[in-house]
């Protein structure tokens, strides 16, 4: 085959360029039309307009009605995000769906995702004093996944556990996804496979969690699945601390208390969405979350040293302090022999 005359590799370049940069460019604009109203809550267009021209956005140019009304449609399709009119008051636009944006939800994930991504690329020359944590995540596994989710298909997954030389072959029917501290987990009931991907055992009917970390392979099978219709996701795990589930541990009510500046960080950052402040002190304040008192919220306690103690219940409290004891062993051998 004859290469290109390196002009027409030039052109195309330009178009490429040019159509990636202005479909960035828009996603900018709408960023910036979401958090204004969110930020100021009731504008008019005029004054939205010159916003607009102070921020440099749209070439300088004035933010027109049908340009808006244009860009209103597209951020309700993309993000879900619904912008109304108040015409009593002399056409102010508000976000009327604003709740969506003050929850753990997709949309305040993506305009959050969009908004950092946006104000970085733009600061690429800052590059060598922006730290960033990894995020291991396969990409391509989630679109397997996402693509398995709208069709109702399974997928044959090689997974190998920690702590574990041996990879597991499943077909898992999968229902949802969950994002917890830089991780990905895929939720599903599973079969697990032979070597030439016959079922061999029946289906384990408790859903079951899989770290993405872990998955070796992932396919779209040709099995279909229907998902159980009463099933929630933001439901199901409502009164976990992360992604791991514990059915034999009930969810109830547990106190923890925050102890000098740590208070102020824990009502910043809460544990979990259930948290709310019961009793304060000027030493410190107490904290009540609804939640399963599993072993991976303990270990999350715990890893704050002194700074936060578990008041109630008791036998949770009795799970800390032998916690405590053999993490003293490590460092202590005479306590107990050594590990």
């Amino acid at each position: 085959h004859c290469l290109p005359h390196h002009s027409e590799i030039s052109t195309f370049a330009i178009k490429y360029v040019h159509k990636h940069m202005k479909t960035s460019t828009i996603l900018r604009e709408y960023i910036w039309i979401i958090e204004t109203l969110r930020r100021d809550r009731l504008v008019p267009l005029k004054e939205l307009s010159l916003q607009w021209q102070k921020n440099g956005l749209g070439d300088g140019q004035p933010l027109s009605r049908s340009t808006f009304t244009r860009y209103r449609e597209a951020i309700y399709k993309i993000f879900g995000i619904e912008i109304a009119c108040k015409r009593g008051t002399g056409f102010e636009y508000y976000i009327k769906n604003e709740d969506i944006l003050e929850k753990d939800t997709i949309q305040a994930w993506m305009v959050t995702a969009f908004s950092v991504g946006h104000i970085i690329s733009e600061e690429l020359g800052l590059q060598h004093r922006i730290v960033l944590d990894n995020m291991p995540v396969n990409v391509d596994f989630l679109k397997t996944i996402f693509d398995a989710m709208h069709s109702n298909l399974c997928l044959n997954m090689q997974y190998q556990k920690y702590g574990s030389d041996e990879k597991k072959r499943y077909e898992i029917e999968p229902y949802c996804v969950k994002f917890f501290k830089n991780r990905w987990y895929l939720l599903g009931k599973y079969y697990v496979l032979s070597n030439d991907e016959e079922v061999f055992s029946p289906k384990e009917e408790r859903l079951h969690i899989f770290c993405f970390d872990r998955i070796k392979s992932l396919t779209m099978s040709d099995r279909m699945f229907q998902v159980e219709p009463k099933f929630d996701a933001h439901k199901y795990f409502q009164t976990a601390f992360g992604a791991y589930i514990d059915s034999s541990t009930d969810p109830e009510p547990v106190v923890v208390r925050a102890y000098g500046m740590a208070r102020y960080y824990l009502q910043d950052m809460p544990v979990h969405h259930s948290q709310h402040i019961i009793n304060e002190t000027p030493e410190y304040a107490d904290f009540e979350v609804y939640i399963r008192p599993t072993v991976d919220f303990l270990h999350h306690i715990l890893s704050q040293g002194d700074c936060l103690k578990i008041i109630e219940p008791s036998w949770v409290v009795d799970e800390m302090h032998t916690l405590v004891l053999d993490t003293l062993k490590l460092y202590d051998p005479s306590l107990c022999g050594s590990r």
